[in-house]
Order: structure tokens, then sequence, then C-alpha cells
């Protein structure tokens, strides 16, 4: 099963990926976000001259990376990806609005991601390119900040609490434009345990793999 973590930062994904390392068995793989992308610190320093060409170079670098690591794990039948080619219009979108990205800039990515990503996930002929669940972990802009501030993160640690309420805001409306494409199950993440929902999650894992087995019999 391919299951894509959905949800702005400090939405609960670390805890809650290694609640299902612990829950599921050895056959899933975890893909953690890869944070080596030359223009990351460059893009958390507010005070640079060039925050905008940076940033748009930051948002197509993380979606390349996404693409490509999706593609490296294609055959992968069991995978957990913390984020996916989803969370990458969510970004720009917030970065657009923090005046991060510019007008153009911003457009010519959307228009690529609307053109180019999201008929993947609609085209019955590519079974390969869709997530059989995604998880949005739902959480609210407050409590999102707290955990921020309290795990210390230094990029984190320099961007205004705008940004993260912007960002918050953002990926409930791109999940309104995702759960129309793909199957999307939402957690609170604000107000319930975060072992209690993990379960929960495993219950949805395995029911569909179980009904996938009993389709391959």
């Amino acid at each position: 099963m391919r299951v894509a973590i959905f949800g702005t930062t400090g939405a609960g994904k670390s805890t809650l990926l290694k609640d299902l390392k612990s829950l599921l068995d050895d056959s899933y793989i975890f893909i953690d976000e890869n944070f080596e992308s030359p223009y990351f610190k460059q893009a958390y320093d507010e005070n640079s001259d060039d925050i905008q060409t940076i940033n748009y170079k930051l948002d197509l670098w993380m979606l390349t990376d996404r693409m490509k690591t999706f593609k490296k794990y294609i055959d992968q039948k069991n995978i957990i990806y913390d984020r996916s080619l989803l969370d990458s219009m969510v970004f720009a979108e917030t970065d657009h609005n923090y005046g991060r990205l510019n007008d153009v800039d911003y457009n010519v990515f959307k228009d690529y991601f609307l053109s180019c990503v999201v008929p993947n996930f609609y085209d019955k002929e590519l079974k390969e390119f869709k997530y059989d669940l995604v998880i949005y972990l739902k959480v609210d802009e407050d409590t999102a900040i707290q955990r921020i501030n309290k795990r210390h993160r230094n990029e984190e640690a320099k961007t205004n609490d705008k940004f993260w309420k912007s960002l918050c805001r953002n990926y409930e409306t791109w999940y309104q434009f995702y759960k129309d494409v793909l199957p999307i199950m939402v957690i609170d993440s604000t107000n319930q345990d975060h072992l209690d929902y993990a379960k929960k999650i495993v219950d949805r894992i395995n029911e569909f793999d179980n009904k996938n087995n009993k389709k391959d019999c």
C-alpha cells in the first residue's frame, strides 16, 4: 500500500511515523523528507535580498526530488512517505502568500503542477502514480506553532508565526481540492492521542491490504 502523510509543519508527522514503524510489519519502508537541498538554509533567511529567487528554486527542487523519490520506489509494494508530491503546491502557495515567491514564478509553478502532476492522480492508466491512502493530519494553528517552537530547529525558529499560520490554512485549502482526487483519511492531531490515531490508521492499512490479498487469490 502506498501511503502519503499530509499535514503542516508541527502537525505530528514525525511522531506518527515513529508509531507506524512500531505497529506495522517489516514489509513497509518509510521515506523521510529530504533536507539536503542546496537552497534550504538560504530560503529561510528573511533578510536575503534574493529570497524570492531562492524560494522558487527551492520549491522546484523539492518537487523534483519528491518525483524522483516516487519513481525510485515505484515498484515497492508497501511504502509510507513523510511528505509527498501533494505538499509541494501547499508550500509554493504559502511562499507566495508570504512574499517569498513573486506572482510570475508562483503562476508558472502552479500551472506546471496542475497541468503535469495532478492529472497523474486522475489517469486510470497510471495506477503506479497514485497514492492508495493520504493521511491528513489536521491541527490548529496555535498547536502547530507551539510544537514548532518546542523542538527548536534553526531554520524554523527564524520564521515568523505568520508563515506557519498561512501554511496551516493552505493545507486545509488544498485538502479540499485533493479530497476529490484521492482517498484521504482525516485525523484530528490537535485533540486525539497520537498512538490512538496511529492504531486507527494501521487498521485502515490492514483493511486495504487484506482486501487486495483476497483479489490476488
